[in-house]
C-alpha cells in the first residue's frame, strides 16, 4: 500500500469499519462523531479556521444556503460535470458525508472515479478521487481538476467561486492547505505532480476552465504568484511545503478525530460573524 491498480473501499461490520485496499485490510479506529474517514479539506479548516465550529457542525448540522448551491452550479459549468450535491435542501442539514451507511456509500461511490483508473493521455481529469492513510485513518481528497502533460498528471487545479470581486484577489490559508493536500496525496500515491494552483473567479464569468487548459499550462510552467487569466478570473500559484511538514498538519488534525484532544476554538469577529452557530457557541464574539 498504496496501490493504484485497486481502488480502496470501506466495509461496515456492525459497529466496526475496515478499509479494504487490494489484499490489505485496515481496521479503521473509532473516530469522533462516528466518522469513517477524513475529508482532506478538513485539515485546512481545522488549522486555519475554527475547529470548534467543525465540532458544532457535526453536533447541530450546517446551513446550506443559496450561495452554496450557486457555487456548486458554477463548479458544474466550469468542469463539465454533474454535481450530485445539488439535491441538498436549502436550510439546516445534518452532516452525513463521512459517517454511517451514508458515509460508506459516499466513499465507495467516489471510487468510481479513482485516480488509478484515470486515462492520463487525456488533457485533464475532472474530480478524481485520491486516498491516503495515516494512523489507520483513510483520508479522502477530491481535487476539482488535474491537468495531464506528456501522459502524466502534472498540475492540480482547485476552483473557488464567489460573488464578491474582493475575494478573488487573495487565497486564504485553509484554501491553500486544501489545494496543497491534493499535491501531497498524489505524491503519496507515487504520481509526482509538478505544481498546484487555486483559480478564483466570479460566478457566471465568460470563461470556462476546461476550455482554457493550454492557457493554464502556460502560466503554470512560466509564471509564479497571482496571474489574471481574464477579467474576474485569477490563478494563484501555491507554494508547496515538504511532505513531512504536510504530515505534521495531518497528524495535528487527526488528534481531534482520534479523541486525543478537544476541539480548538478560534474566535474572531471575521470567523464568528459568518458562523451559523454564533448564537449558541460559548466562544462566539458575535451574537
Amino acid at each position: 500500500m498504496p496501490r493504484l491498480d485497486a481502488a480502496p473501499r470501506i466495509e461496515l461490520m456492525g459497529e466496526l469499519a475496515a478499509l479494504h485496499w487490494g489484499s490489505e485490510v485496515i481496521r479503521i479506529p473509532r473516530l469522533k462523531h462516528g466518522a469513517l474517514f477524513l475529508m482532506s479539506g478538513y485539515i485546512g479548516s481545522q488549522l486555519w479556521g475554527c475547529e470548534y465550529r467543525l465540532s458544532l457542525d457535526y453536533l447541530r448540522g450546517r446551513i446550506v444556503n443559496e450561495s452554496i448551491v450557486y457555487g456548486l452550479l458554477e463548479h458544474s459549468r466550469q468542469l463539465g460535470v454533474d454535481e450530485e450535491a445539488l439535491g441538498l435542501d436549502v436550510g439546516w442539514n445534518p452532516i452525513i458525508i463521512n459517517r454511517g451507511e451514508e458515509g460508506a456509500y459516499f466513499f465507495n461511490e467516489k471510487m468510481r472515479n479513482w485516480i488509478g483508473y484515470a486515462d492520463f493521455t487525456k488533457p485533464f481529469i475532472q474530480e478524481p478521487s485520491l486516498v491516503m492513510v495515516r494512523s489507520d485513518v483513510p483520508i479522502l481528497g477530491l481535487p476539482d481538476l488535474i491537468i495531464n502533460v506528456d501522459g502524466k498528471p502534472a498540475y492540480v487545479i482547485e476552483l473557488k467561486t464567489t460573488n464578491n470581486p474582493r475575494n478573488i484577489k487573495v487565497v486564504r490559508s485553509r484554501e491553500s492547505l486544501q489545494a496543497e493536500s491534493y499535491f501531497h496525496m498524489l505524491t503519496y500515491l507515487g504520481l509526482g505532480p509538478r505544481g498546484v494552483a487555486v483559480v478564483k473567479m466570479i460566478r457566471g464569468v465568460d470563461f470556462r476552465i476546461i476550455d482554457n487548459i493550454d492557457v493554464i499550462i502556460k502560466h503554470m510552467e512560466n509564471a509564479e504568484g497571482a496571474i489574471t487569466l481574464t477579467k474576474h478570473v485569477i490563478m494563484h500559484h501555491i507554494k508547496v511545503r515538504s511532505f513531512n511538514d504536510f504530515l505534521k498538519d495531518v497528524d495535528y488534525a487527526l488528534e481531534y478525530w482520534l479523541g486525543l484532544r478537544n476541539p480548538r476554538p478560534n474566535p474572531s469577529r471575521g470567523l464568528c460573524s459568518l458562523c451559523e452557530h454564533r448564537r449558541v457557541c460559548p466562544y462566539s464574539v458575535v451574537r
